[in-house]
């Protein structure tokens, strides 16, 4: 009776091994293939496992390149299988959005503004309470400040100060006028006044004449007229030709101030200067109103020989009623008429 022989316990771990060489079977030499060895069947309800490599060899190189796929969103319940992920929001809804956002903001801008403006324009802090004038002297200072409309108590911010000086500039007597702040309460008012040089006589009338020749008011009752009057100058010529009125009245100006540089002036005091009608000049001087006929410009040499003439005269203690100096072909040539 022939014995099986017993199989192997389950779960035990066998040994790979490759059976030894039969004896007296030389080695294969090198070069030549191997015999095939056939391979013994695994038996039944056997685990192979591959062998753990020893701790003296190296492991082997990992992987050069790996796929990783992103996961797939969630779906939810009640989504269909083939259902597409939510676009972006479109480029027209982010710019609603950002209409949106800035018509926030400037809305709060105008807001915190318009709260600022109304506390700055109802704020007794400031309100006009000191108003300085400068360089008036025509006018006070409650007349220029009233002129341009600033009142005491006023809001300073409410003043327009642009309209303020024009308005103070209308006063003939004021020919530049300069409002300014100065918070949180004052106002200031610098000034520039006219100076009347002259009287100038039109029809039945009375002008002031500044030294460079404008006719800037009618004379008043509180103005000043002992200054030296222009006559011969019409209406007519005021109308046609009025700037070559002013230079004409400038001229006699220049006039006036050589004789009170050669000292004529402080003697004999100028009453009148006439304009012929061929544009001629005679000036009327001293209490006794003696007539310079002075002719046509240049009159700067013909006022230093007028002051030689009443020097001489002076000390011969005679009495001239007409000086003719308007001899142009013989400047040097000097007509007196004595009383």
């Amino acid at each position: 009776m022939t014995e099986r022989p017993s199989a192997p316990p389950p779960n035990r771990r066998r040994a790979s091994t490759a059976p030894p060489a039969p004896p007296g079977r030389a080695a294969p030499a090198r070069g030549s293939k191997p015999e095939p060895v056939a391979a013994a069947p695994a038996p039944k309800n056997e685990r192979v496992r591959p062998a753990t490599p020893s701790s003296h060899e190296s492991p082997p190189p990992p992987a050069t390149s790996v796929s990783v796929r992103p996961p797939r969103p969630p779906r939810s319940s009640g989504s269909p299988a083939g259902a597409r992920p939510a676009r972006p929001i479109s480029r027209h809804l982010r710019a609603l959005q950002l209409l949106a956002g800035a018509a926030v903001v400037l809305i709060a801008s105008t807001a915190v503004a318009w709260g600022a403006r109304r506390y700055i324009v109802s704020s007794p802090r400031f309100a006009v309470r000191t108003v300085l004038v400068d360089g008036a002297v025509r006018r006070s200072a409650e007349q220029v400040a009233s002129s341009g409309g600033i009142e005491v108590g006023k809001n300073i911010f409410t003043l327009d100060l642009e309209l303020a000086s024009a308005s103070i500039s209308t006063d003939p007597w004021i020919e530049k006028a300069t409002v300014t702040r100065k918070l949180p309460s004052t106002v200031h008012v610098s000034v520039v006044e006219r100076e009347a040089q002259a009287l100038v006589a039109i029809g039945g009338d009375l002008y002031l004449a500044t030294r460079d020749g404008e006719l800037f008011k009618e004379l008043a009752e509180d103005d000043p007229f002992d200054l030296p009057i222009v006559t011969g100058i019409t209406g007519e010529q005021v109308a046609r030709d009025r700037a070559g009125v002013i230079i004409a009245v400038r001229r006699l100006l220049d006039v006036v101030e050589d004789m009170e540089r050669a000292g004529v002036a402080r003697r004999y005091p100028i009453q009148e200067l006439h304009v012929e009608r061929d544009g001629s000049v005679v000036i009327t001087i001293g209490k006794e109103g003696i007539a310079l006929h002075l002719g046509q410009p240049p009159y700067r040499d013909k006022v230093g020989q007028a002051a030689r003439v009443l020097t001489e005269l002076a000390q011969r203690k005679a009495s001239a009623s007409v000086i003719f100096l308007d001899n142009d072909a013989h400047p040097e040539r000097v007509v007196v008429r004595m009383r």
